[in-house]
């Protein structure tokens, strides 16, 4: 092994690269970052990856429809009324519908 000579280049690891979804600069980025650690100093208890996306989903909605969403109050109203959300498994294929007495079954793969 005598004179092997490795280019630098061929020896680094590539670095990490952040997600860039929304194809963001380098200065929305830390407009973002303050943004979230602001939020996160102001409510710890909210984890912080929904304070971004949080962030995320007002950032990149028309003003318009963040203004109805807050005027008329669409974030207190149910979002998906055919999902299950209570009930009792029995054996592990049924669902029972406390509310309105209702047996939902499924088969399961063997």
């Amino acid at each position: 092994m005598e004179g092997l000579i490795v280019d630098q280049e061929q020896q680094e690891i590539e670095r990490a690269k952040r997600s860039n979804p929304f194809n963001y600069t380098d200065e929305q980025f830390a407009i973002r970052d303050k943004a979230v650690r602001d939020m996160h100093r102001d409510h710890p208890k909210i984890p912080f990856k929904w304070l971004e996306w949080l962030y995320d989903t007002i950032q990149n909605m028309p003003p318009e429809k963040v203004d109805d969403i807050i005027k008329n109050n669409l974030w207190d109203g149910i979002i998906n009324t055919t999902r299950l959300t209570g009930g009792t498994l029995q054996n592990c294929c049924e669902i029972i519908n406390n509310e309105i007495g209702e047996v939902n079954s499924f088969v399961l793969n063997e």
